[in-house]
């Protein structure tokens, strides 16, 4: 045998080996895996009626859909809304916890939860939203203060204007009051429109309403201090200065006017105010007809009952839900109900009333069902509530939106 060969017989024996071997991927496919099991736990902070919950609820469903789970939803649910509430609440929750009552449902993509806490099951406050933010109610800062012949130089509005423009607030904020300006109603308006633009809303509003009614800027300080009044919730005085109105601008007047009468519930002074809507100034149009909508939804149209609701569901379990707008919500808690109500009606022929395996669906049932309708009567007035604060946000647009397009 050449040494050539020697070699070539050599390089082989070396490499069998390392072609014999299999792969990770390959070892991974083959391997047995029947006999591991996934531990599961309940979540942290459980009691033990909660645990048991859990392993009920995992032999039973195996899904939680949403977040907290049913079993964990329950104390949270007794500290806001009390314990009988608390206990309803839940129940209809479950009855809502289905793949067709949860269709509707947005789910976080970053766990496919739907989070959803006793908030739910609570009508929205109507408190007044503020546009943008709002004021954490302290004064501005301290103002320099000056005479005639203290140095002071005039404002430069032109650069004040740049500089908030260009995202500069803070600083047009700090020159209009750091510095020693010549008093006027241009720096009047300019300390209180830089203000409004850091949303520092009550201090813009003294300064806005100071300006005076000879100055050039009267008009747009005017306007957007009724619309910050607005925005704060002090609807009577400006509705107090807008009838005392008697500048150009007389449909935008009778815009603002409309929409605070929208807010305090005062249809026959929206009625009155509304008698200046021409639907022709592009700027006012939407908000007119935005306003007239509210108008008749909120006065002209029936509103939806909770107890309607209620009874609803006490007739036939989920229809007040269906009557609230959520069908998939009033099919599921239907389904559900009924089949609690079928096995407690054939467990009570096979074993009559007495026996323990009638006796508990039909406690359950009768929770579900009380539950039911508990959930339908929240159903509508959450809707109601919901329903009033959209409203109340469009009107607080429309009152302060156009104000944009008209002083641009």
């Amino acid at each position: 045998m050449t040494r050539r060969a020697a070699l070539v017989l050599l390089l082989l024996a070396a490499a069998v080996p390392a072609l014999a071997q299999t792969s990770d991927r390959e070892l991974l496919r083959r391997a047995d895996f029947s006999s591991k099991q996934i531990i599961e736990t309940p979540p942290a902070g459980a009691n033990a009626a909660e645990k048991t919950l859990w392993g009920v609820r995992r032999q039973l469903t195996g899904t939680d859909r949403y977040e907290p789970a049913n079993y964990m939803f329950f104390r949270p649910a007794v500290r806001e809304l009390g314990l009988i509430p608390a206990f309803f609440a839940t129940s209809d929750r479950i009855l809502r916890d289905t793949r067709l009552g949860t269709v509707r449902a947005l789910a976080d993509p970053s766990d496919g939860k739907i989070h959803e806490g006793p908030e739910a099951y609570a009508a929205r406050s109507r408190a007044h939203s503020v546009g943008g933010g709002e004021t954490d109610g302290k004064a501005a800062v301290s103002v320099s203060r000056c005479g005639d012949d203290a140095g002071c130089r005039p404002v430069d509005a032109d650069f004040v204007q740049y500089l908030i423009e260009n995202d500069l607030k803070k600083d047009a904020r700090e020159l209009l009051f750091g510095s020693q300006f010549q008093p006027s109603d241009t720096l009047t308006f300019l300390r209180g429109w830089t203000l409004y633009q850091l949303k520092e809303l009550e201090a813009a509003n003294s300064y806005l309403g100071a300006v005076p009614q000879e100055s050039p800027f009267y008009d747009k300080a005017f306007f957007y201090s009724n619309a910050v009044s607005a925005h704060l919730g002090d609807y009577d005085s400006a509705t107090s200065r807008l009838q005392d109105y008697s500048g150009p601008y007389a449909e935008l007047k009778g815009v603002q006017l409309a929409g605070l009468a929208l807010l305090r519930d005062d249809p026959e002074a929206f009625k009155a105010a509304a008698g200046a809507f021409s639907y022709s100034d592009y700027a006012l149009e939407t908000a007119e007809r935005d306003m007239d909508e509210i108008f008749h939804v909120r006065y002209e149209t029936p509103k939806k009952s909770p107890w309607l609701a209620a009874g609803a569901s006490a007739l036939v379990p989920g229809l007040g839900k269906i009557y609230a707008g959520q069908l998939g919500e009033g099919i599921s808690t239907f389904l559900v109900t009924g089949a609690m109500g079928a096995i407690t009606a054939e467990h009570w022929i096979k074993d009559g009333p007495g026996d323990w395996k009638t006796i508990v669906p039909a406690v359950l049932t009768g929770i579900l069902y009380i539950g039911n309708i508990y959930g339908a009567y929240m159903s509508v007035s959450i809707y109601n509530s919901q329903l009033y604060d959209a409203q109340e946000t469009t009107l607080l647009y429309s009152v302060h939106i156009p104000l944009r397009t008209v002083f641009k």
